[in-house]
C-alpha cells in the first residue's frame, strides 16, 4: 500500500468529523505535502455535500453517494471507533459511579466526626456539673455534719476585726474556710490558712487573697484525711505560698 492508499483510506472519516487523535494529525501533515490527496478530499467533500442535500433536496448523483459511501466502507476505524466509544462511555459512567460513592463515604465520616464531636462536648459538659454538683453536695454535708469542728480567728485591735471561720471534718478533710474584713496585701504576699494537728507539723490548707472588702473562702483545699486538728492559723507568706510557716501566724482559731 503506498502513501496516497494509507490516506485515501481515512480521508472519508476526515471529511465525516469523525477521525480524531494522531490520525487526524497525520492526515493533516499529508495534505500539506499531497496534491493528489488534496482533489481527493475536495471530491469528497462535494459527494458529503450532495449526501446531505438529498435529504431535503433532489437526490444526488447516484455515483457520488456510491463513492463517499465506498469509501467509509473501506475504513475498518469506523466500526472499530463505535465499538470503543461504548466501552469507553461504561468506563465514564463507572468513573462517575465510583466518584459519587467516593463523595458521599466523605460526607457520612464527616457527619460521623461532628456527631462525636457533639457528643463529646456533651458529655464534658455533664461530666464537669456531676463534678459541681457533687461538690455542693460535699459542701452542704459539711456545713450542716454535727462532726464538723468550728474555728473563728481573729486578730485584735484594729477595728473593723478581720475574722475567719474554718469548718473541717477530719473524716472525709474537708475544709471550708471563709474570712472578712482581711486587709490587703502587697503583690508579692499572700494569706497561706494552716491546719495545726495535735501532733506533728503545720499542714498547708490554701492559699487566698482577699477581694476588695476585705472577703475570701478557701473551699476543700487538698489535706490528708482523717487528721485531728487542734486549731487552724493564718500566716502571710510570699505569693506562691509556703510548705512550711515562714511568719508568726497573724490569726489563730479558738474552737467555738
Amino acid at each position: 500500500m503506498n502513501a496516497h492508499e494509507q490516506f485515501a483510506d481515512d480521508l472519508a472519516l476526515y471529511v465525516l468529523g469523525t477521525l480524531e487523535g494522531e490520525a487526524r494529525v497525520a492526515v493533516e501533515a499529508h495534505l500539506k505535502k499531497c496534491e493528489t490527496c488534496r482533489e481527493e478530499l475536495h471530491r469528497l467533500r462535494g459527494d458529503a455535500a450532495l449526501v446531505a442535500l438529498s435529504a431535503a433536496g433532489p437526490r444526488p448523483p447516484a455515483r457520488s453517494r456510491e463513492r463517499l459511501l465506498a469509501a467509509v466502507a473501506k475504513e475498518p476505524r469506523n466500526a472499530t471507533m463505535h465499538e470503543a466509544i461504548k466501552p469507553r462511555w461504561r468506563t465514564v459512567v463507572q468513573w462517575a459511579g465510583a466518584v459519587a460513592a467516593v463523595g458521599v463515604v466523605i460526607m457520612l465520616v464527616r457527619q460521623n466526626s461532628e456527631l462525636q464531636r457533639r457528643v463529646a462536648a456533651v458529655e464534658a459538659v455533664s461530666v464537669h456539673q456531676q463534678q459541681q454538683l457533687q461538690e455542693a453536695k460535699q459542701l452542704i454535708a459539711t456545713l450542716d455534719s454535727p462532726e464538723a469542728d468550728r474555728y473563728v480567728l481573729v486578730a485584735s485591735k484594729n477595728p473593723p476585726q478581720p475574722e475567719g471561720r474554718a469548718i473541717y471534718v477530719a473524716r472525709s478533710a474537708t475544709v471550708v474556710f471563709l474570712a472578712s474584713n482581711m486587709p490587703a496585701l502587697p503583690p508579692e504576699k499572700i494569706y497561706e490558712l494552716w491546719l495545726i494537728p495535735t501532733n506533728g507539723a503545720p499542714i498547708p490548707a490554701g492559699l487566698f487573697r482577699p477581694d476588695p472588702r476585705g472577703s475570701a473562702a478557701i473551699v476543700n483545699p487538698p489535706i490528708p484525711a482523717g487528721v485531728e486538728a487542734k486549731t487552724f492559723a493564718i500566716t502571710i507568706e510570699p505569693r506562691a505560698g509556703s510548705a512550711a510557716p515562714t511568719s508568726q501566724p497573724i490569726m489563730v482559731g479558738t474552737r467555738g
